[in-house]
Order: C-alpha cells, then structure tokens, then sequence
C-alpha cells in the first residue's frame, strides 16, 4: 500500500515537475530578449497562428516554433491575437512584446509627396520608386486630375490606390471651392478652372492671384494668353525643358501653344496646388495684361505692350553679365 503511494507521490511529483519545466519554457520564451536586429518591417499577411509563429519564428524573435506557437495560444486568451498589417519591432525585442505590438494594430505609416505643379510624368516616377507599395498602375491618369499633397498609406497600398485618392481629393476639392468663387471669375467650368490653375502655377508661386487676373482679363478680350509654360508642354509633355525656351520654338504648331491660339489650352499642362486653384477662383482685379519676371522674386506688370517691353529691356539690363 505505502509502495502505491509513493509511486503516487513520485508520478504527481513528475507531472507537477514537467508542468512547471513546461510553463518555465513558455515564459522564457516569452520574455527573454531575442537576437532581433531589425532590417525591415514584419509583415503580417496572415492572422492564424501557424503563419504567426513561422513569422516571428523566423525573424529571430523566438528560436523555437512550437514554444511560439503555445505562446501565442495562450496570450490568444488574454485577447493578444495578430493583427493583420506591418509592424516596426526594436531591436532585441522579446517574443511577449512583440505579440503584444502586432496586437496592437499600431502599424506602420508611410508617407508619398506629390509636390505642387509635378506634371503628371514625374508623379507616376515618383508613385512607380516608391517601394511600399505594391501593384502596377493600371491607368495612366489625365493631367491635371492628381491632387499635390502628402499621402499616407499603410500595407498594403497599391499604386493605382494611391493615384484614386488623390484624384477623389482633386475632385472633391474643385467641387467645394467652385460654388464659392468670385465674380471676377469668369470660367465657365471647374475644368477650366483646372487649366488656368496650371499655367498660373508654372507661372509663379508668389503672385498667383494678380497673374491669374491678368490671364482672366486676356481671356475677357478675346487676347491670346502667350504662356511660356504652355509652349514648354507642347514641347515636351510635362517633362523639363533643358534650356530657355527660344523664339523659334514659340512657332510649333500645338493646341497648346498659347502664342498662336487664342484662349485655354485643351487640358491642364501639370497638376496644380490649391493655391493656385483658390487663386483662380479668386483672382485680383487688374486692367494689366502683361507680365515680366524680375530675376529675382516678382513679376513687373505692366498695361501696354510698350510698357511690357521697356520693362524686358531694364530686367535684360539690370541682369548681371557673366
């Protein structure tokens, strides 16, 4: 009888003592810091737990799949369950903090800037580099539809997400800021508005209000709008001009070219900012119909084209010779 009791005692004794190594092994496991060294985000694609474990597994967070693998389970039951999403880890970190991390749906945020007047071949260069997201653009988007700003996005984003929303954002904004607009804007549509929009902004990023005047006025008049820019884009489509524009190029013969077509050009030539939009939208009232960089920070307008041209000859004159 003492014999059965004992070998009781010692069978008890050896369950209680493989739980207790067991147990002793899953918190080990759990709070011990691992050999992480952080190279790239963790991605979690899947939210099952074999996925999870074979994850952190191979990582280096935890050295042991099956270990992971209770871990998991077990943290499952105080609510620690993945998430799905990319996760930024510190180094170092342990398999418990870790779970806890990707439980906490705090993934990472990236960030895309369109900057303002980005012709629309520089913005899908710039959407085409960007390596967080994923996908191919599947339509190439009119000029003029994309909306400058910084985007933030999280995984997955696909590249033809990130041009939707921006177009939604271009939209939305014209849709707001059209009904408000002033007398003195004489454009039949918020289209229009989106051409003009973009020859002021690759006119100028300081007096947008008075060159958008002065372009509204040229329109009232039945006067050519004689836009550098616009001549540039029938040149080379959004991309960079790679030398001052020449007089002889002013003759090529395009929709576009403001100097031998009378009012807008058929679309937008970049995609404007939305001071240049607000500006349209609310132009100075001017009776100046020319304008003339200084070199150095303003435009000098001028009434008359004899003005206009003795203010070219003292810009030339007061340029500084090489």
């Amino acid at each position: 009888m003492n014999s059965v009791k004992s070998i009781s005692k010692i069978t008890c004794f050896s369950i209680f003592f493989v739980i207790f190594v067991f147990i002793a092994a899953i918190l080990g496991c759990l709070y011990q810091k691992s050999s992480y060294m952080p190279t790239n985000n963790i991605i979690i694609n899947l939210t099952d737990d074999d996925h999870f474990a074979d994850t952190l597994t191979r990582e280096g967070i935890s050295n042991n799949f099956f270990i992971t693998k209770i871990s998991i389970k077990i943290m499952a039951l105080f609510g620690y369950e993945a998430k799905f999403g990319e996760y930024a880890l510190p180094h170092r970190v342990s398999l418990y903090e870790a779970i806890k991390i990707i439980n906490s749906g705090n993934v990472v945020i990236h960030r895309i800037t369109i900057p303002e007047g980005f012709p629309t071949v520089y913005t899908l260069r710039r959407i085409e580099s960007n390596e967080h997201l994923s996908g191919e653009i599947e339509q190439i988007p009119q000029e003029g539809s994309i909306m400058p700003g910084t985007y933030c996005f999280k995984y997955p984003t696909t590249k033809q997400e990130i041009i939707r929303i921006a177009q939604k954002e271009m939209v939305e904004f014209l849709q707001k800021e059209w009904p408000k607009r002033s007398l003195l804007c004489t454009l039949k549509n918020p289209y229009e508005v989106l051409i003009l929009a973009s020859i002021v902004e690759k006119e100028t990023s300081t007096e947008r209000e008075i060159v958008a005047g002065v372009y509204l006025h040229r329109l009232k008049i039945n006067m050519k709008l004689q836009s550098c820019p616009t001549v540039i884009y029938a040149h080379k489509k959004g991309k960079k001009l790679e030398h001052t524009l020449k007089y002889s190029e002013l003759n090529i013969d395009s929709p576009y070219n403001t100097y031998r077509h009378k009012g807008l050009p058929p679309t937008p030539i970049t995609n404007p900012g939305k001071e240049s939009i607000i500006a349209t939208l609310h132009p100075q009232k001017t009776e100046n119909l020319f304008f003339v960089f200084d070199g150095i920070s303003k435009h000098i307008f001028s009434k008359t084209y004899e003005e206009h041209k003795r203010n070219i000859a003292a810009v030339r004159k007061a340029k500084p010779q090489n």
